[in-house]
């Protein structure tokens, strides 16, 4: 039995963009009974023209929500992956973690590597590891949680997840990195913006996924009669 439904939020002749919602996998895993993105976007596809496909671009975390976006073509999915910071503009997140950072906003660099267990880290061996960037800013708190806005430069696996961990500002639902509290019984990570150059018409696109009621209703003095934004 289907278990999530698609929400498309763009579709032309070269892509499908979707908010993935958190607990779907972007992409099929050891599982192959287990639901995820991609499998639901090709069928999607290829109930409308047989011919084409679904092509991953890019990869959320299971538990993260938001945008996500597929080629139709394995040619425009190559030439995005291969030349992702050419194409990508700005990447934007909504994270809550469950504790305030100790500044507004900052830049955090380091290098990261993942062991055999798929823990991610940082590392300062730069021949093991690879250049993740991260800046944020705090756009709204609580007596103990805040709301960030999370822009990454680079996208590596977990990036954000590990940066604020290790800062000691762990996202809330994140007990693989540190968290002690799941209030919303998940990651509370959402990929809320994406903007690109599209590869074939070079037409700027901007993708925006409202940031979650779930999220928001900690923040009512920031939030106030809102309840607008998935859940």
């Amino acid at each position: 039995m289907r278990k999530f439904k698609l929400h498309i939020i763009y579709e032309d002749k070269w892509f499908v963009v979707i908010e993935k919602p958190s607990g779907l996998l972007s992409v099929r895993n050891n599982s192959e009974h287990e639901e995820n993105a991609w499998h639901l976007v090709r069928e999607y596809v290829k109930q409308k023209n047989p011919k084409e496909d679904a092509y991953v671009c890019h990869r959320l975390d299971q538990f993260t929500s938001g945008i996500l976006l597929f080629a139709k073509d394995e040619k425009i999915q190559h030439t995005l992956r291969d030349n992702w910071n050419d194409f990508v503009l700005d990447r934007r997140y909504v994270a809550v973690t469950e504790k305030i950072p100790t500044v507004r906003k900052a830049e955090i660099r380091s290098y990261l590597t993942e062991n055999s267990a798929m823990f991610v880290y940082s590392t300062r061996n730069r021949e093991i590891g690879k250049l993740a960037v991260t800046r944020f800013k705090i756009v709204a708190e609580n007596q103990n949680m805040a709301m960030l806005d999370v822009q990454i430069l680079t996208g590596r696996k977990n990036q954000i997840r590990v940066h604020l961990s290790e800062h000691g500002w762990p996202i809330a639902g994140d007990r693989k990195y540190g968290a002690k509290t799941s209030p919303e019984n998940r990651l509370m990570l959402h990929n809320n913006r994406l903007v690109i150059i599209h590869p074939v018409t070079h037409e700027q696109l901007i993708f925006e996924s409202p940031i979650p009621y779930s999220f928001k209703k900690y923040f009512k003095d920031y939030f106030q009669n809102d309840s607008s934004g998935s859940n």
